[in-house]
Parts: C-alpha cells; structure tokens; sequence
C-alpha cells in the first residue's frame, strides 16, 4: 500500500464538480482512496492504494493541465489505508479544518501549497477525524 500526498496550483478555469465525479468513479474501479483539500487556487490530495495504481494516477495528474507546479510532499509505504471508505472526499473549510491547518504551520498563512512535508500527513490524519468531509 503506498501513500502520496502532493501539492499543486489550479490552473484555471477548472470545474472542481466534474473534476470529483471523474476521480471518484477512476479511482474507485482502481481501489485508490484518499482527501483533496482545495483552497485560493491550489490542491493539496492524499492519495492511497497499490504502488502501481498510485504511481500511474499521479504520471497523469503530472500530465494534466488543470493542475501546475506539481510538488511530491510524501510518497511511502504504510501498512493500512486513512481513508479506505473514500473514493475522493473533499475537505470542508470550517473554523475548525482551518486551526488544524494552523496548528500543523504555525506562524504561517494559510496557503496549501506551502505544507510542510513532515506534518502533510499528520495534518491529513486530524483532519479525518472531523465531520468536514464530503464524499
């Protein structure tokens, strides 16, 4: 099981809607699971499942032109999945989802695309345990 967790800038215009609905119905017929935090322009996407798969969705997230300056902020082996119910859920931004935001960057404005790589996935995990998730 591989875990990859990266950020991105949008690159406009995008239609966020039609862009989940493709991910749910890929990712679900390739068992891939994970959260996508949209905020001021940018992705920040925790993807999970087979090596393979993981490897060959984030080539063509790569090749797509909604998203530009692709950045890795993790990419490792773990042993179970964070979001094995999801096929894409994406993150509500409450008072709540933002003081996590806050309390993994502290000193530091609210801007995804500056996530720290040590905290991406700790920050995920918090997240996880609040209701602010659409599926």
């Amino acid at each position: 099981m591989l875990r990859l967790i990266y950020t991105s800038h949008v690159q406009p215009p995008v239609d966020t809607a039609s862009l989940l609905e493709q991910a749910r119905r890929d990712n679900h017929a390739k068992g891939i699971t994970g959260g996508l935090a949209v905020l001021d322009g940018v992705f920040l996407q925790y993807l999970e499942g087979e090596a393979e798969d993981v490897d060959a969705l984030f080539t063509k997230i790569g090749r797509d032109g909604r998203h530009r300056d692709v950045k890795v902020l993790e990419r490792r082996v773990v042993d179970r999945r964070m979001f094995a119910d999801w096929s894409m859920a994406t993150l509500e931004w409450t008072e709540e989802t933002r003081n996590i935001f806050c309390s993994f960057s502290p000193g530091t404005a609210l801007d995804l695309y500056q996530t720290d790589p040590t905290t991406a996935a700790p920050m995920f995990r918090a997240w996880a345990a609040t209701s602010a998730w659409k599926n």
